[in-house]
């Protein structure tokens, strides 16, 4: 038996998948692999109902049943330079400068608490703002901050889209 899945990629709605019903979600990424040549199964991020999918995970131990719809994520590497070391985050366009000081902390065990990230001198960005909005995509080299500020330090004027502007 199969089961038939439909696939959204960032926002971009797929052609119908059909997998064996013991299919994993590896399996479901090479099959968008297939049908996206710019979908590198290790470039992919899915969620099915609000929740990250892990590769080695069957569908069917995660609810999908036919015609289920699973959003993928298309994930890039941003470079964040520090003073004496280099560090890479994975991440999506529609997530937040924040999301990535989390990874920070989370990946490399840094203190965030008042970490400022830039792009340039005096060029500091939000955690509240989108990494499209910033213009940050694969590659985009981000810079901790010589000195960290109190967010209350931060202008006003908004560098992209806030969380609370959705």
């Amino acid at each position: 038996m199969t089961i038939r899945i439909r696939v959204d990629v960032d926002g971009t709605p797929g052609s119908p998948i059909e997998l064996p019903n013991d299919a994993t979600v590896k399996d479901l990424k090479e099959a968008v692999n297939d049908m996206f040549e710019s979908c590198p199964v290790e470039n992919q991020e899915m969620a099915f109902n609000g929740r990250v999918l892990q590769d080695t995970t069957k569908l069917a131990t995660c609810r999908v049943i036919n015609n289920s719809e699973i959003s993928i994520r298309i994930l890039f590497t941003v470079v964040i330079v520090g003073k004496n070391r280099r560090y890479e985050v994975r991440a999506h366009e529609n997530s937040y400068v924040g999301d990535l000081k989390q990874k920070l902390s989370e990946d490399y065990g840094l203190d965030i608490t008042n970490m400022r990230l830039q792009m340039g001198p005096e060029s500091y960005l939000r955690d509240d703002t989108l990494l499209w909005a910033n213009r940050i995509s694969s590659g985009t080299r981000v810079h901790i901050a010589e000195e960290y500020f109190a967010a209350s330090d931060v202008p006003d004027k908004p560098d992209g889209l806030n969380r609370s502007d959705e």
